[in-house]
């Protein structure tokens, strides 16, 4: 599996204006603003570039998790659809009728599609995991900062599926990695303790890495 500093980068912050911590609404409404200000175009190439960068990811990896993008968010299909070529188990989040926790369904040739919570397209095949399974995970997002804290949309999904990587001292599996456009990036987010940090986020402009 990759190491944890094998693939630092220090790309050019942009960073939104300064904010209040304790306003994460606030924070959220101007971030999707901002990512939503991009034409389909940048959308797009920027799509494109950072599937480029996470490519490397897959080298080492069997079992990878992404997500179905909504809206403005960054898009996936291209870092999937290379995965699949690749030979990578891919699977997507199925969000609990019940709870936080969510597990993970496959997603191949084989797989129909139904609307899942949220009215966000969910796989339907026989094939599903727990988080634990996987080897990295590609988390969307809707703002980092540079201790790579997220500011998610507010459900707290990946935070309780991904509780028990907050009880290691040391890292293991899965990497959890997110994707995200660099006006997306925030000086500093305001953070919870059950508020989840991730290993790795990867931009067009670069990868970002947790500092030592």
């Amino acid at each position: 599996m990759l190491s944890r500093t094998a693939l630092a980068g220090s790309p050019p912050s942009v960073s939104p204006p300064s904010i209040s911590p304790d306003d994460k609404l606030t924070l959220r409404r101007m971030m999707r603003t901002r990512r939503a200000a991009l034409s389909s175009a940048q959308r797009h190439a920027a799509s494109v570039a950072t599937a480029k960068r996470a490519m490397r990811l897959l080298r080492a990896s069997r079992r990878i998790a992404a997500y179905v993008p909504t809206g403005s968010e960054l898009s996936t299909w291209p870092l999937m659809l290379h995965a699949l070529h690749r030979g990578c188990e891919v699977y997507l989040p199925r969000v609990p009728r019940r709870g936080r926790r969510m597990s993970f369904v496959k997603w191949d040739a084989s797989s129909d599609w139904r609307l899942g919570a949220y009215a966000i397209p969910e796989p339907d095949h026989p094939e599903i995991v727990g988080a634990r399974s996987l080897d990295v995970v590609f988390v969307p997002l809707v703002a980092f900062d540079a201790n790579l804290a997220r500011l998610g949309q507010g459900g707290g999904y990946y935070d309780a599926t991904f509780h028990f990587r907050r009880m290691r001292r040391h890292w293991h599996k899965p990497l959890l990695v997110g994707l995200a456009f660099d006006e997306q990036r925030a000086d500093d987010l305001p953070v919870e303790r059950w508020d989840l940090h991730l290993d790795l986020v990867i931009t067009p402009s670069g990868i970002f890495r947790r500092p030592a």
